[in-house]
């Protein structure tokens, strides 16, 4: 507690906080970030479960570079708002389970691409990648969702 009471108390964890942008600029940031990274990632497994069959599946594989910014994004104003009130975060068990199931979907879809890219384009999806699809895509909203109760589960906050 004396670590994130001092991490707390630093010069910029004070300005996120009592800055009248900051802390708003930093969750407009995650809430765009993570939309993009689990709306892109839904996608492709979208497609490997059969959406849209007409457009070959390494198509989809253009998509990389908005989910590598997202990723960039979601981590850097994650790490943002985690300054602003890091007992909130650091010291709530949902905190982490949220960051493994994230993370668990995104392994999952790059899993995904890279047998995605061997197949051949107008082939469906063999059964494996589609349960392997559907378990990411529900990693991924529950992932989103947990992250959303993060705001009404803290329990302890260092004033």
């Amino acid at each position: 507690m004396e670590q994130l009471q001092v991490f707390q108390d630093a010069g910029f964890s004070s300005w996120i906080r009592e800055s009248e942008w900051a802390l708003f600029a930093g969750l407009i940031a995650h809430t765009f970030s993570m939309g993009f990274l689990v709306g892109t990632a839904t996608v492709i497994n979208l497609r490997v479960l059969g959406l849209v069959p007409q457009t070959p599946l390494p198509m989809f594989l253009r998509f990389r570079p908005v989910l590598v910014w997202s990723i960039a994004v979601s981590i850097v104003s994650g790490i943002w708002l985690v300054a602003g009130y890091p007992a909130k975060a650091l010291l709530n068990p949902l905190f982490y389970i949220k960051l493994a199931i994230l993370v668990a979907g995104l392994v999952l879809t790059r899993s995904l691409w890279r047998r995605a890219s061997e197949l051949d384009p107008t082939s469906a999806a063999p059964m494996a990648m589609r349960r392997q699809a559907v378990l990411s895509v529900m990693l991924l909203v529950a992932g989103l969702t947990s992250g959303k109760f993060l705001a009404y589960t803290a329990k302890v906050l260092l004033l």
